[in-house]
């Protein structure tokens, strides 16, 4: 009996010991058997390479040697970038293996390892390591970064026509269409850009967007209906990605475009589509009386196999707006695009050198992760900086979609930006502000957002103020309120072309009120002009800060109705303020000593310190009423701008939290892995003190 007791108790302290053994090894984070060792009976070896030194505004690319001699699928190759400020869990996908890789602006150069996972379909791991060797940006000051890119959006033929010759080079006679003449081409070409580069210079922007540059289909689309004339004037609808379309203008035109922008520092964005064509352009599409302009056999021939038969359903297989859209999940059609269009990198370049930059990625949601992860990498092995800008609709600093972080898009346009503007100047500025610190932690120069008030997609932002029933005046001071409170946030300032002069409007298909004539004759005298002019000078001066700095709140709120913040980066500040009241705001501000010098950059004035009534330094200022532009663009020399008792005691409290929340997790982390071998160790103890009694008994 007191042996089957004694047994009885070492078999349960036993398990005892098991089970708590196991489980503090099942708890440690890292594994205790290698995932290639466990697989070691499968034939597949991994080895993994980058291609090149980089530094945080280039490109490496990652690729991977799968030696597979068994019939086992690879089903998932993963890479951790956390060295390089990035992702643990970089998907690649195995049809390609190999992905563009990006390295963060505040990671320190050196050689970056890279752990690689590769699954095969029974589950089977596979691992390895590559290394990454990250250099120093070797930045001069004409030098820029694409964080700190000022993007000026233009549909080209719409903004300055400089060669009348090839206004209409397939005889349509644009000229004489009276039902909806909006909806043909008004002549806008590279020469027009090329003729107005100083106007966009003096601006302040540094890139250029230009729509679609290849050769689209000719012909009225509503041909068939009693709409209006419609054609494909703003380059979505392509017949032939190879040929330039001849509206635009000549090669030479486009390199002359290049080089000229580049005297002036100002680099060019090519819009691109990789998931649909022109109308007209299935196999089953020939008219037996076409109109003028209407694609050839010939044309549609070019895309035979590659466009589906019918639409499909979700956003990858759909035909948006009834377009042809590419089976670009099947891998030949996928190359064939992609060769098509990264081709233009080549086909771009100057006699001088010059080329274009970047893409702007028409219609993101609508093609595979695996087609733009091939198209980055091909765009990379040709131009180590080249960088993308995806239209992913509805994007935003909460929700990127899927896309930043992943070897394809280098920033997405933010399409939640225009509401945050228009809650602001309607009021909310505390809590758009707030919105806008936490937008700031989710940027970075390799995962960016462009923000944008107007597109050729959206009614103007304007439009939208004097629709709700804001008054022109009001409406233009909410205007230039929105504009300062886009060109100072971090991310790149997207500028829609006109949206400087005051011009706007509807989103009201076919005529587009939205896609207006640069209004040429609206420049002289223009207030609103003075004022983008002013943000931009200000942007360009401290353009790595503002593209980088955090952003806190010093004064001001909802009831004052106005506010000034801070933004804050590599220990230098500029100060912003923003008043919509509609009439001047004298503001004081504490300053850190009597010394302290206050410019404001925006007004060309410069404040002293002085002392108050309490002891404190202090400066006042003039904030312009909203009608007049309602910023403050400010700097301080010899010291800083404080925030306010409140937001000093708000912020203290709130800094106290999140430093005392994040040491209470560490510690009880850390517990954990202290508390464990104690416990086994009693456990062992127990476990000897009652063996030794059981023993005695006997």
């Amino acid at each position: 009996m007191n042996q089957k007791v004694s047994t009885n108790h070492l078999t349960v302290l036993s398990i005892i010991v098991i089970l708590l053994v196991s489980s503090y090894i099942n708890w440690l984070p890292i594994p205790i058997v290698d995932a290639q060792e466990k697989n070691s009976e499968a034939e597949i070896t991994v080895e993994a390479t980058v291609n090149r030194a980089f530094h945080y505004d280039q490109h490496g690319l990652l690729e991977l040697e799968i030696d597979n001699d068994s019939d086992l699928e690879i089903v998932e190759i993963e890479a951790d970038l956390t060295e390089l400020g990035s992702t643990e869990r970089l998907s690649i996908s195995p049809e390609l293996n190999r992905v563009t890789l990006s390295v963060r602006s505040d990671i320190e150069p050196g050689e970056k390892k890279i752990p690689i996972n590769v699954v095969d379909e029974n589950g089977g791991t596979y691992t390895t390591t590559a290394a990454a060797t990250i250099i120093a940006r070797e930045k001069t000051n004409d030098d820029r970064d694409w964080d700190e890119a000022v993007i000026y959006f233009m549909v080209t033929d719409r903004f300055a026509d400089g060669d009348p010759k090839n206004n209409d080079p397939y005889g349509i006679n644009y000229d004489e269409i009276d039902d909806n003449p909006r909806g043909a081409y008004q002549g806008g070409d590279f020469k027009g850009i090329t003729d107005n580069l100083d106007y966009l210079a003096e601006l302040g922007i540094n890139t250029i967007w230009i729509t679609p540059i290849v050769e689209n289909v000719g012909h009225d689309v509503e041909f068939n209906s009693d709409a209006g004339a419609y054609y494909g004037y703003h380059g979505y609808w392509a017949k032939d990605f190879e040929t330039l379309n001849p509206h635009l203008g000549s090669l030479e035109d486009f390199h002359e475009l290049i080089d000229q922008a580049a005297a002036r520092d100002i680099d060019i964005m090519v819009d691109v589509v990789l998931n649909h064509i022109g109308y007209g352009l299935k196999i089953n599409d020939e008219q037996s009386e076409p109109p003028a302009g209407f694609p050839t056999n010939e044309d549609r021939n070019r895309f035979v196999d590659m466009i589906r038969d019918r639409s499909g359903a979700g956003d990858l297989k759909m035909e948006l707006s009834g377009l042809p859209d590419f089976k670009t999940e099947e891998d030949w059609v996928r190359e064939q695009i992609v060769a098509w269009q990264t081709a233009w990198l080549e086909k771009s370049t100057t006699p001088s050198g010059n080329s274009i930059s970047s893409y702007r990625v028409d219609t993101v949601k609508h093609v595979d992760h695996v087609t733009w992860q091939h198209f980055k990498n091909e765009l990379v092995a040709i131009d180590p900086n080249f960088k993308l800008i995806g239209e992913a609709w509805g994007a935003n600093y909460q929700d990127d979609l899927g896309y930043h972080k992943t070897g394809t898009m280098d920033s997405l346009l933010d399409f939640g930006f225009k509401d945050h503007a228009r809650h602001f100047v309607n009021g909310s500025l505390e809590e758009v502000n707030n919105q806008l610190i936490v937008r700031n932690q989710s940027i970075s120069n390799i995962a960016t957002l462009g923000q944008f008030l107007g597109s050729h997609d959206e009614a103007g932002f304007l439009h939208n103020l004097i629709e709700s029933g804001d008054s022109e005046e009001v409406a233009q001071g909410k205007l230039k309120l929105a504009a300062t409170l886009q060109i100072t946030a971090k991310g790149q300032p997207v500028i829609y072309y006109g949206e400087e002069l005051g011009q706007t409007g509807a989103e009201n298909w076919p005529e587009y009120d939205n896609r207006y004539d640069f209004a040429w004759d609206m420049i002289e005298g223009n207030p609103i002009l003075d004022h983008y002019q002013k943000l931009l000078e200000f942007r360009q001066a401290y353009s790595e800060l503002l593209a980088r700095a955090d952003r806190s709140t010093l004064a001001g709120s909802n009831n004052a109705e106005w506010l000034v913040v801070e933004r804050t980066y590599d220990d230098q500040s500029v100060y912003l303020g923003f008043n919509r009241a509609d009439f001047e705001q004298e503001i004081t501000l504490t300053v850190s000593n009597a010394d302290v010098i206050v410019i404001d950059h925006y007004a060309d004035q410069t404040y002293q310190a002085t002392e108050d009534q309490a002891g404190n330094y202090v400066i006042s200022l003039t904030a312009p009423k909203l009608t007049d532009g309602g910023t403050l663009l400010l700097t301080a020399e010899n010291g800083t701008i404080l925030s306010n008792q409140d937001n000093a005691n708000s912020a203290e409290t709130e800094t106290s939290d999140s430093i005392t929340k994040e040491p209470i997790e560490n510690q009880s982390e850390n517990a954990n892995i202290t508390i464990w071998p104690f416990i086994i160790l009693i456990s062992l103890t127990i476990a000897v003190i009652t063996f030794i009694q059981i023993k005695r008994k006997k």
